[in-house]
């Protein structure tokens, strides 16, 4: 599973360069569950064009075939969770990643069927990987 943690204020131009970085990471593998925690974003600045492009992104992430991945949002946030249902439901509409969208981090973490009292307290007991740059290939 990936455990992704956004905070401050997010544009377009954050998640494209996180998710470029998220695709050259040693751990990346396609498909994967995914956990995005949206509790600690103060302000985002995309608009529905810019959340359409999101889930185009998210869903070419493989050339020439549609992930199918499971993304659980965590956006206790009116702002957070509203552009989280906007992502939600182009999401619905193209197929490819399954987005559900939560405002308590007992909801999120019951819908990937978790233990966990809290996702601090998931972090603290499992083992997450940090972002590791994947090696360049001989002769790049």
């Amino acid at each position: 599973m990936l455990y992704a943690h956004w905070s401050g204020a997010v544009d377009y131009d954050q998640f494209e360069a996180n998710f470029i970085r998220y695709l050259q990471d040693a751990h990346y593998r396609p498909g994967r569950p995914e956990l995005i925690d949206l509790a600690a974003v103060t302000d985002i600045d995309i608009n529905f064009n810019l959340v359409r492009s999101m889930v185009r992104q998210v869903n070419e992430q493989a050339p020439g075939i549609i992930v199918d991945t499971r993304t659980v949002l965590y956006a206790p946030d009116e702002t957070a969770f509203g552009i989280g249902r906007m992502y939600q439901t182009l999401a619905d509409i193209s197929g490819g990643t399954r987005v559900e969208v939560f405002r308590t981090e007992r909801e999120a973490l019951d819908a990937l069927e978790l233990p966990h009292v809290s996702i601090a307290h998931l972090l603290e007991v499992e083992t997450f990987f940090p972002a590791t740059a994947r090696a360049a290939s001989p002769g790049a």
